[in-house]
């Protein structure tokens, strides 16, 4: 039982929360460790944000500590499913998550801006 005690805990620590610019672009606000155990809920939560947004989605890592390629891929997935539609602008300040986008490549497929003031412009793009 030890293991699921621990899910738990970490389980525990994450959090999303649904949001929207002044323009009505869903936002979605991630909190705490994205990674192989939390990242199907993100994957529904964002699949919902972008099919409400047209393919337009902002996503803040904002309150983010740690994001693996289980939530990377969650990402690309959304842009597969919209194709030439999708607009989704990631909000991060945090310089190890953006490590992680620019070794995986996502800094060349999605626009990452440090503050949700920006991202309109940046979906406008």
């Amino acid at each position: 039982m030890p293991m699921m005690a621990s899910f738990r805990r970490h389980a525990a620590s994450f959090g999303l929360h649904e949001d929207a610019l002044p323009d009505g672009t869903p936002v979605l606000c991630v909190r705490g460790e994205l990674d192989l155990f939390t990242a199907p809920e993100f994957r529904e939560r964002l699949a919902s944000c972008a099919e409400s947004g047209r393919g337009r989605v902002v996503v803040d890592f904002g309150g983010a500590s740690f994001i693996d390629s289980s939530g990377a891929a969650a990402l690309l997935q959304v842009r597969r499913l919209h194709r030439d539609d999708a607009r989704l602008v990631i909000v991060n300040r945090d310089p190890g998550i953006g490590r992680i986008f620019d070794v995986m490549g996502l800094d060349e497929l999605f626009s990452i801006v440090a503050t949700r003031e920006e991202a309109p412009a940046a979906l406008a793009r």
